[in-house]
């Protein structure tokens, strides 16, 4: 089995923060949304056209503004290089962003940023490409506080206005702190990633029995392919899918991957009873004809440290936990985000996105019980109608393994 093994020093989370466009994110500069770009003079056709990759290290933050809060270099923590930038926001400020102005109007119409972050407070940083015109794409990701940095890849969450990725002429990264709280958020290693041509969408769902009772005969009738992560110990147990459940769908063009051996949540583990988890549902995929979907994982309860993490890395091409969906190509491939449970009006905002930004997005359904069923029913009517129209594309983990992991 191909196996990739990525250095990887933190973890994200689950899903949280506050809405995207608060009243606050959306006033911070009057003087940019009159259409004239503030005091930007560069002219929006003198666009850079750059290839992916690195862009800012945190070497130099004299090419940073500091908006609000502020920004330190910090030797102590590094993803590259020898340092790296603190952003803090003390107790009477509401937020901390710092901004950085391109050159010239970069064109982001094949790419979207990355970040290295870590953070010791429950924060969710928000990065904001601007246009020329003063109109605004909003990302966002989910950190698990007092881990490492860590390259994180950062979805689609809002817009502000009609951003024309082809002309941005700044980036700007900020946390919210709120009231009477200080916020501190290390930022690393700026990088841009490609974008697929058209959009993907993964559907996953976990090892419930409802997964082939209520998902199979719906997704046969649009030829969806899926994912079913299972705990390979509770394979024909009472509620579970059985093996020969497993076949069927594996027969029908799903990936069956593994959520380790029992599920048990790996954040708090010993490195020795994470690699057992890890390492035990694989030898047990791979034995039972399984052996392709044994390259892929699901975090349990979508929690895990960095340890964790290394060990899911050292084994498994792609690990998905939750978090904010529609993204570029992997930066972080053992920290794949994806939007877990989501309901109807949210899913299908987040689909419309993936298709008009070409982005990379993963729902995931643990069972399909209750609301969830008529959720993912309503969802995969939407997604039907995108799919076909080409304005999405529906494939299974391998596509974005082979096709869309960022490479230095």
């Amino acid at each position: 089995m191909k196996r990739r093994a990525y250095l990887v020093t933190a973890a994200a989370a689950t899903l949280g923060g506050c809405s995207a466009l608060s009243d606050s994110e959306t006033s911070d500069e009057p003087t940019e949304t009159d259409g004239t770009g503030g005091d930007d003079s560069s002219d929006p056709s003198d666009t850079i056209d750059e290839d992916p990759g690195s862009f800012d290290q945190f070497d130099d933050l004299s090419m940073w503004e500091v908006m609000e809060g502020s920004l330190e270099l910090d030797a102590q923590r590094a993803y590259v290089g020898d340092q790296s930038g603190r952003m803090t926001a003390d107790e009477s400020q509401q937020r901390v962003m710092i901004k950085r102005r391109f050159d010239s109007p970069r064109d982001l119409s094949t790419e979207f940023p990355a970040l290295a972050l870590a953070t010791e407070e429950d924060v969710d940083p928000m990065v904001q490409l601007t246009d020329t015109d003063g109109n605004r794409l909003l990302l966002q990701c989910a950190l698990e506080p007092g881990l490492p940095l860590a390259r994180h890849d950062l979805a689609v969450t809002d817009t502000d206005g009609d951003p024309d990725l082809s002309a941005i002429k700044h980036v700007k990264i900020s946390a919210w702190a709120g009231d009477d709280r200080s916020v501190t958020v290390w930022v690393d290693d700026l990088h841009f990633v490609s974008r697929p041509e058209t959009g993907k969408v993964l559907l996953q769902f976990g090892g419930d029995e409802s997964v082939y009772t209520r998902a199979r005969s719906t997704l046969s009738d649009h030829d969806f392919p899926a994912t079913a992560f299972v705990p390979t110990d509770y394979v024909g147990g009472s509620g579970y899918l059985s093996e020969s459940q497993l076949e069927t769908l594996r027969s029908d063009g799903w990936t069956i991957g593994s959520q380790g051996t029992t599920a048990d949540e790996l954040a708090g583990a010993t490195e020795s009873a994470q690699r057992e988890q890890v390492e035990g549902a694989i030898e047990w995929l791979e034995d039972n004809g399984f052996e392709d979907g044994a390259n892929y994982f699901s975090y349990p309860l979508n929690r895990y440290d960095d340890g964790a993490m290394n060990v899911v890395a050292e084994n498994h091409d792609i690990g998905f936990v939750g978090g904010y969906a529609g993204h570029g190509d992997l930066s972080n491939p053992a920290l794949a985000p994806r939007a877990v449970s989501p309901d109807a009006d949210e899913a299908q905002r987040i689909l419309d996105r993936t298709a008009r930004f070409r982005t990379i997005t993963t729902l995931s359904y643990p069972d399909l019980t209750g609301g969830s069923r008529r959720a993912f029913e309503e969802t995969i009517s939407h997604l039907a109608d995108l799919e076909s129209a080409g304005e999405v594309e529906v494939v299974g983990p391998d596509d974005i393994a082979s096709n869309h992991v960022h490479e230095e």
